[in-house]
């Protein structure tokens, strides 16, 4: 991140570093010069990319976070298919009813659509993908002992309640509900 802090500072003073040559240069002719209205042109050209620039900077400085908000959000979804996963192979062999096949479907289906929900999060918005891994992670863990009879049944709720927030979680990152408002 202090790269990145420098790479900016060092772009800015660049920037700025051209603002004043060009004021320089501007200040070198007369008004009545042929080549003010260049010189002139060539300041506010300089003054608009030094804008443009600082316009930029607070999403490169989100973009590190964005990447590891979505990496989070990638991982847990990678866990919770794969406990899906694995509920269906411990119902398959006979460890657990086979009931308990529908479920891990059911997990594996919402991860598609949680993976949909949480796509292409904003920037300013995609701290909420962090929350929706870790509601995922509640989920993915009490599913399995839930199935596995360690947990009493009405800890259900924990799971039911974990899914809804990681896909509210999800849809609030992406803007989601904005853009079905929109349309």
């Amino acid at each position: 991140m202090a790269e990145l802090h420098q790479e900016i500072a060092q772009e800015v003073t660049g920037l700025q570093a051209e603002i004043t040559a060009a004021l320089q240069g501007l200040e070198s002719v007369d008004e009545d010069d042929p080549q003010y209205a260049a010189a002139f042109a060539r300041l506010v050209q300089a003054g608009t990319a030094l804008l443009e620039y600082e316009a930029q900077v607070p999403d490169r400085l989100e973009q590190p976070h964005l990447e590891v908000s979505t990496k989070s959000f990638t991982m847990g979804l990678w866990a919770h298919a794969a406990c899906a996963v694995l509920l269906g192979v411990a119902a398959g062999v006979g460890w657990i009813s086979g009931g308990w096949t529908l479920l891990a479907l059911a997990q594996l289906i919402g991860t598609s659509v949680l993976y949909t929900a949480g796509n292409k999060p904003l920037p300013g918005k995609h701290r909420q993908l962090r929350h929706a891994a870790t509601a995922l992670g509640i989920a993915s863990v009490a599913v399995p002992l839930l199935a596995f009879g360690v947990l009493p049944w009405w800890v259900w709720l924990l799971p039911l309640v974990s899914w809804a927030a990681g896909y509210g979680l999800a849809s609030e990152a992406s803007g989601a509900d904005a853009r079905k408002a929109k349309t």
